[in-house]
């Protein structure tokens, strides 16, 4: 179905820009997209990205400890609250990483040539979803898009599954850090206080349901609350780490160096961890923190895992429509790899550029399209020349990333339930979706594009029909907008 190579583009990346070199192979660039190593581009690739914008899990919790530890000095000072506020306001932008993060984010879907790739962490980073608004968790959100989510788009599901599930953003987002096991040293000492501690089986739940197996696996409340004793014990309050780490001697001074790093990686507290054995879905776990990588290659290798991550990925690239013999093909290589993602990726290129499904398109995933495939300079470089860039609107203030991104509604930085982003078209067609749509359109007009919506409606092959409406615009901007929004542009 995909002969136009730029709608192919689009269909499981962000397209081509204007100054894209346009592949002569489309085969050999599908597997270029998954084998080879990309750059990450700085702003209009001027550049590289910005090694030091490229922040360590150490850096990331040495910045915010910076900031809590000066908040906590300014409160305790005897100064009115306006100046308080003031100063507390200059330490948090000085210490934010979400900021770059997400400029990291936005440069990598319109700049990099890995589109392909970019558009997996997408659908990743929406299955492994990590809210953030707690003021805390948007410094960590950034390690485990690209540390942990990007560098193991080719390697195998277990080990991502482990990763993710042990990440201290997963780890704070599903509040385990607050899961105390009912038998363990703490839950004795809090009880003799007459305090109240247990077990907390938010990530217990959306491992098993939305992470892996599915409630189709039939699994029983006695499996969640044994899955929530497996993982008791594991993580602490974001803005707690490093007096964890310093209130545990263990973690320290191992051959004359501190092993932050590992106690991040690996937040496992003894003291609050369930004893002895756990049994889940049929399979005995011991005690201690091995326990969970064993569950986690167990529920990764499960056939139902194959089966629900299967048809979210032919969902995701394919559409709704996708069918059961699409699915069945991405299912077999999971099967057959053992969940090896690199072949499973392939697969579903492989289905997808057979398919004559149409996916209607996320509005992060539009816009991003939308501004590299018009080739408009939405992002641009700071007065000075030095920094990242920022996103300006027509010589107005500074537009922030994230803003925009709450804007059109599709923020991986905000506030959000476990199960993500949905997939389902009704859920974005509303008259306030499109409007919000209409709006972004109109900015990535006044940014300059270098292709007009004509040109733009050609290259992509649109219907006669829409072309029709495209050509009754009043303007170059009316006109630009209405293929930016016309279905023939929001669904491929």
């Amino acid at each position: 179905m995909y002969k136009n190579k730029h709608q192919w583009a689009r269909k499981i990346g962000f397209g081509f820009s204007p100054n894209d070199d346009i592949p002569l192979d489309i085969n050999a660039w599908n597997i270029e997209q998954l084998n080879d190593e990309f750059p990450s581009f700085g702003l209009n690739k001027v550049g590289l990205w910005p090694e030091k914008y490229n922040f360590s899990i150490k850096q990331r919790f040495e910045r915010l400890d910076k900031h809590i530890t000066y908040r906590n000095k300014v409160q305790a000072e005897n100064i009115d609250r306006q100046e308080k506020n003031k100063r507390v306001r200059a330490s948090k932008k000085e210490a934010d990483v979400d900021k770059y993060d997400v400029y990291k984010l936005w440069n990598s879907a319109i700049y990099d040539n890995d589109i392909f790739k970019q558009r997996l962490l997408h659908f990743w980073t929406n299955h492994f979803t990590v809210g953030g608004s707690n003021g805390f968790r948007n410094y960590v959100i950034g390690d485990l898009i690209y540390n942990v989510i990007y560098k193991n788009l080719n390697g195998s599901f277990d080990d991502l599954l482990y990763l993710v599930t042990s990440h201290p953003g997963m780890l704070d987002y599903l509040d385990n850090q607050t899961s105390i096991g009912e038998n363990s040293k703490e839950a004795k000492s809090l009880r003799k206080k007459g305090k109240i501690a247990g077990l907390n089986d938010n990530l217990a739940r959306e491992l098993l349901e939305l992470h892996t197996v599915s409630p189709a696996r039939k699994y029983s409340e006695t499996d969640i609350r044994n899955t929530a004793k497996v993982l008791a014990g594991w993580g602490v309050f974001v803005g707690d780490f490093i007096e964890e780490f310093n209130n545990h001697k263990k973690w320290k001074n191992i051959s004359g160096n501190t092993k932050f790093e590992e106690f991040v990686l690996a937040p496992y507290v003894k003291g609050r961890a369930e004893p002895g054995k756990k049994v889940v879905m049929g399979k005995t776990f011991p005690s201690g923190p091995k326990a969970l990588r064993k569950l986690t290659n167990m529920l990764a290798k499960d056939d139902f895992t194959a089966q629900h991550l299967s048809k979210k990925l032919a969902v995701h690239f394919i559409g709704e429509n996708a069918s059961k013999g699409e699915v069945k093909v991405i299912y077999d290589t999971w099967k057959k790899s053992n969940g090896d993602l690199a072949a499973v990726h392939r697969a579903t290129l492989k289905v997808a550029q057979a398919t004559k499904n149409k996916k209607f398109l996320w509005p992060s995933t539009w816009m991003f399209q939308s501004i590299r495939v018009s080739g408009a300079r939405f992002i641009k470089e700071n007065e000075s020349g030095g920094g990242f860039g920022r996103i300006q609107d027509n010589g107005r203030p500074a537009y922030e990333p994230l803003g925009i991104l709450d804007e059109i509604g599709h923020n991986f930085w905000a506030s959000r339930q476990p199960d993500g982003y949905s997939e389902k078209k009704l859920d974005w067609v509303s008259t306030e979706h499109l409007d919000r749509r209409i709006r972004i359109a109109s900015r990535i007009f006044r940014a300059g594009p270098s292709r007009s919506g004509e040109e733009i409606a050609d290259l992509l092959d649109f219907s006669d029909r829409t072309k029709l409406v495209i050509s009754k615009g009043r303007g170059s901007e009316e006109k630009f907008i209405i293929a930016l929004c016309s279905s023939d542009f929001m669904e491929v």
